[in-house]
């Protein structure tokens, strides 16, 4: 008897939808073993994918959230998605009407003659039995964890994977993978200290991108020994890592995930901005008019803008090219 949270994913094969978030019309995505890169431009549907994964496994039929731009829209969305489950294919559809809320459910698991089909209640009763997949959305907000900060009651120095030797020494057999300055990082007594420059320094002393390397390493490798410990879905899912890196290191931060994922045999989904040196790239260019410029009624020389902005967009097929 299969128990709540007992089943693992342990592939997503592809993902389609129509009308859903930032995509207009129908498209359709097809993923790779390993890293698979979500390349985009602003508002061009990266987060969307993402989204429309989480979206799909959900097993709540009513999310409350918005699925849309803006949350407001009252149409039909559609979204698949294929994944493999217990060595089993999985085709999972999923009707959603006025932005958030599940109209129609249908899976079909395995292929052929030995399909079984499972319909709304059903569906959602499976849903709950997936083990989650994990997700990363949060890398700017928790970058505080590597500072000094206070709050009302306390001082914090301490990134959170500094209580273990082995997440450290994990952390410094990457670190050379990633080009990043930092030699190795260190415990010393209740400080983590980083070796910089020939130099030994405290971790909250390193520039943003240097510190947040160590971050973005430390925090996936802390999950993973939890995804192997609870036998969780191996799929990894993250969105907006990128943010205040530049180019060298984020090459080789993805040098170090796709180490990762080949030791871990998991599966990676990551959104970027950039095309160039990105593993297994999946390229969405969806182009969209920001609600801005839809809705602003300031008179003058706003709309005069707002209204070249519209004749612009309306005339022009504009494709974003990374």
């Amino acid at each position: 008897m299969i128990e709540h949270n007992d089943i693992a994913i342990t592939k997503i094969i592809s993902a389609a939808c129509r009308d859903f978030m930032a995509f207009r019309g129908f498209h359709n995505f097809e993923f790779k073993d390993g890293i698979n890169s979500i390349v985009g431009g602003n508002a061009s549907g990266k987060s969307s994918l993402i989204a429309l994964i989480r979206q799909a496994l959900s097993p709540q039929i009513s999310s409350h959230r918005g699925s849309r731009w803006g949350g407001d829209y009252s149409g039909i969305s559609l979204v698949e998605l294929k994944f493999m489950a217990r060595g089993k294919m999985h085709y999972l559809r999923r009707v959603i009407q006025d932005s958030d809320h599940t109209t129609d459910l249908h899976l079909y698991i395995g292929e052929g003659e030995d399909v079984e089909f499972l319909r709304d209640g059903e569906v959602v009763t499976y849903l709950t039995k997936l083990k989650p997949l994990l997700i990363f959305d949060d890398f700017q907000s928790s970058r505080r964890e590597f500072y000094y900060h206070l709050d009302r009651s306390a001082v914090s120095a301490n990134p959170p994977f500094s209580k273990s030797i082995e997440m450290i020494d994990e952390v410094n057999r990457l670190l050379p993978v990633t080009n990043c300055p930092v030699k190795k990082i260190m415990k010393s007594g209740n400080d983590v200290m980083a070796e910089y420059e020939d130099r030994l320094v405290h971790l909250n002393t390193l520039a943003g991108g240097q510190i947040k390397t160590v971050y973005v390493l430390s925090k996936i490798l802390t999950l993973l020994s939890g995804m192997k410990e609870r036998d969780l879905s191996r799929v990894i899912l993250i969105d907006e890592m990128e943010l205040g890196l530049d180019r060298s290191t984020i090459k080789g931060l993805n040098e170090a995930i796709k180490q990762i994922s080949t030791e871990h045999d998991c599966q990676f989904m990551m959104t970027s901005r950039f095309v160039n040196g990105r593993v297994n790239p999946i390229t969405v260019s969806r182009f969209r008019m920001h609600n801005y410029y839809k809705t602003q009624t300031t008179p003058g020389k706003n709309k005069s803008i707002q209204s070249l902005i519209r004749k612009y967009i309306n005339q022009v097929n504009i494709k974003w090219k990374p």
